[in-house]
């Protein structure tokens, strides 16, 4: 079968089971020093992000989704033929849970390359994506400043030079800034999303 036809179907089946974005009311108890304010971007928006790095960088073969929440972006971006690994990496384990069940239902069309984990991306050993060419998503809008750069200063130890990072506002620490685009998100048809390179 042609690779287009079937990426067609894929995203097809990944939109028909995951038509909106699904808000959640999890307990921010269980969460008392992370804000876990949910929110996606658009299936119109990932195509686009991807359409404008590549832009940036053809060779990108690594995705990385920092509050992967549902799993959405994980899965849609994984369909993309030059990527061969995503890693989703998200802290609420009701969203977690969504994401492997979201996954579960795709495995009919045979998908392997997404690994998806329920811990703070602090705490996830980032090092073996060094020899990747990297895109990473976080949208860290809700996020405190410290933790946000500490995530930040962990991409730059950790992940390759050259690593593609794409976040919904700008980090605190000087790391060189590409541009500012604007992508459809659950929040805002038209939202800024600030692009470095590490």
């Amino acid at each position: 079968m042609n690779k287009n036809v079937t990426r067609r179907i894929y995203i097809s089946l990944l939109k028909r089971l995951y038509p909106v974005c699904k808000h959640d009311s999890v307990d921010s108890s269980l969460y008392q020093n992370d804000k876990i304010t949910y929110g996606e971007m658009d299936y119109e928006g990932m195509q686009q992000l991807y359409n404008h790095v590549k832009k940036i960088n053809s060779k990108i073969d690594c995705f990385i989704d920092i509050g992967s929440g549902r799993g959405k972006l994980c899965m849609y971006m994984g369909s993309q033929p030059k990527i061969n690994s995503v890693l989703g990496v998200e802290l609420v384990k009701e969203r977690h849970d969504d994401a492997v069940e979201l996954k579960t239902d795709l495995r009919s069309v045979n998908f392997n390359k997404v690994e998806l984990i329920n811990k703070s991306i602090l705490d996830v050993d980032l090092k073996k994506y060094s020899s990747n060419q990297v895109l990473v998503w976080f949208s860290n809008l809700c996020f405190i400043p410290s933790t946000k750069n500490d995530i930040f200063k962990k991409l730059v130890i950790e992940l390759p030079k050259g690593t593609i990072v794409c976040c919904s506002s700008r980090p605190d620490i000087n790391i060189e800034f590409l541009e500012i685009i604007n992508i459809p998100m659950s929040w805002n048809h038209s939202s800024s999303v600030y692009i470095y390179r590490l």
